[in-house]
């Protein structure tokens, strides 16, 4: 168990969570001049506890790397479908090796490598990287020979299955059954179980099953090639128009956003002061830390939901609600309710301003939207060149990862609320609404946008895609600046999340 000099971190987060829950009903119930320092005392717990909690998560995510293995086995995946796709239109076989796919093998192995890396003890990514070694001409008896060590039970059965198919090409047709639900048990779905079970129907002698199986690879090859080709039409289009939405902006920009006229319609409706803008961020985040007990306990469901989307789109959108309204409920009763304000018109949440209407301000967002592709696209490459970041490791992702797999048409639209419309509606709230307009009480547009944009980005806690998440937050704070509503950065985040989810869902469903 991790220690903090020596004493057990779990004994500190409890004792934390006991002092702020008895510290919390003094202030609730206290009216006298001892309040103010209670309110104090309880920040700094509060700070403490957030503190602990988050730096031991974030160290266990660094520990376990199960969520990054996954990403990585999907960009091996990726290479080996745009390789797959590549032989299909150019010579029609869906097995064997080409030179000219050389490089998305090589692209493939490096992120499996990756992969296993950081989840050495799971058998399927080890059974993955042979695979690809195997389907690719490359060596795999070191490979091989680990798998053989794993304490699995399913190790041994897995050892066999891939001697049996690569190094004895040998297989009696009464075995193929076992063989299949072996593959099936380990890969549920992917271009690796298909190229695995054609290598069951190949070397069983099962021809036209075989046959059959080859046909529909290859023109899921080809599919996946021209799905992908769209894609980096659309995309290429969403950059040129993006680069043309940022050049008019620039162009157009005045050099004062608000002046002492118009100031009134993006501020909050009344100095809130630091104590309570921290208090609503520290206190949601502290919250958060005594809800993860509880969380911690659907995760498992979470994993044993894979093969059923539905309830793991149900899932995430419940566990995305419990930690994050309670961030929307402390904004309004800390500092929001006591202005006399209603919550919409504190927020900036309006359909009309001065000088836009409801149409006005979804082309705001749908143009920012356009703006923030070549922004993102080029931060991330920074990111990565410079920085050397590894791109995002939001275990979300890997949630999607295994959901988009499935077909259910259902599940598809609930994940786009949960991933898509939810975060929208309470990040915008949260960040922009709420702190945003806060910070312009104190500091001019531009350093209101900093900073709104990393806290934005830090509450994430996903360093490898911090600076994309900063542009995103500096992004949408400018539209909402620009057109005094949140609507628009509402729409431009939604579309994002979900544009997202919908790129996905094209590679890898």
């Amino acid at each position: 168990m991790p220690t903090i000099s020596n004493v057990p971190l779990q004994l500190v987060v409890d004792v934390l969570r006991v002092l702020i829950v008895v510290v919390g009903l003094g202030v609730l119930l206290n009216k006298s001049a001892l309040k103010p320092r209670l309110v104090t005392t309880l920040l700094v717990l509060c700070t403490l506890l957030v503190g602990v909690v988050f730096s031991s998560n974030a160290s266990s995510r660094v520990k376990d790397g199960k969520g990054a293995a996954v990403m990585e086995a999907g960009q091996s995946e990726f290479m080996m479908r745009m390789a797959a796709g590549f032989k299909a239109f150019s010579s029609g076989l869906p097995l064997g090796g080409s030179k000219s796919a050389d490089d998305f093998y090589k692209a493939a192995a490096k992120s499996m490598e990756s992969a296993v890396d950081h989840d050495p003890q799971s058998l399927t990514l080890r059974l993955k990287q042979v695979v690809l070694a195997a389907e690719t001409g490359m060596g795999f008896t070191d490979e091989l020979a680990a798998m053989r060590g794993y304490k699995d039970e399913r190790a041994g059965r897995s050892y066999d299955l891939i001697d049996a198919l690569y190094l004895k090409k040998t297989l009696k047709a009464p075995e193929s059954a076992s063989a299949l639900a072996l593959i099936d048990e380990l890969i549920t779905s992917g271009f690796y179980r298909e190229v695995l079970k054609l290598e069951v129907y190949k070397v069983s002698g099962q021809k036209k099953v075989f046959d059959q199986a080859a046909t529909e690879y290859n023109d899921s090859s080809r599919l996946f090639a021209a799905r992908l080709a769209g894609l980096m039409l659309i995309l290429a289009a969403s950059c040129f128009v993006g680069i043309i939405v940022l050049a008019v902006q620039l162009f157009k920009l005045p050099r004062n956003l608000s002046d002492e006229n118009t100031l009134g319609q993006i501020r909050a409706p009344a100095a809130y002061g630091f104590a309570k803008v921290y208090g609503v961020l520290i206190g949601w985040l502290a919250l958060e830390s005594f809800l993860s007990p509880a969380i911690s306990l659907l995760i498992p469901y979470l994993k044993g939901s894979a093969k059923d989307p539905l309830m793991l789109a149900v899932l995430t959108m419940t566990i995305y609600l419990v930690t994050n309204l309670p961030a929307l409920i402390l904004a309004w009763f800390i500092a929001i309710k006591p202005t006399g304000v209603g919550f919409l018109e504190a927020v900036k949440l309006r359909w009309h301003t001065p000088t836009r209407g409801p149409v006005g301000l979804v082309l705001a967002g749908v143009l920012t939207w356009f703006a923030c592709v070549p922004m993102v696209l080029l931060s991330s490459i920074v990111a990565k060149k410079l920085l050397s970041a590894e791109g995002s490791s939001n275990p979300i992702l890997t949630i999607i990862m295994e959901a988009v797999r499935s077909h259910n048409a259902m599940a598809a639209v609930l994940f786009i609320v949960a991933v898509g419309v939810l975060p929208a509606i309470c990040e915008e709230t949260l960040f922009r609404g709420f702190l945003y307009t806060s910070l312009r009480w104190r500091f001019g547009a531009f350093q209101s946008m900093l900073l709104s944009a990393f806290l934005f980005s830090a509450v994430h806690m996903d360093p490898g895609a911090f600076i994309p998440l900063f542009v995103l937050g500096f992004a949408f704070a400018f539209v909402f600046e620009r057109t005094r509503s949140l609507i628009p950065s509402m729409i431009a985040h939604c579309m994002w999340n979900t544009g997202t989810f919908i790129f996905m869902f094209s590679i890898f469903g």
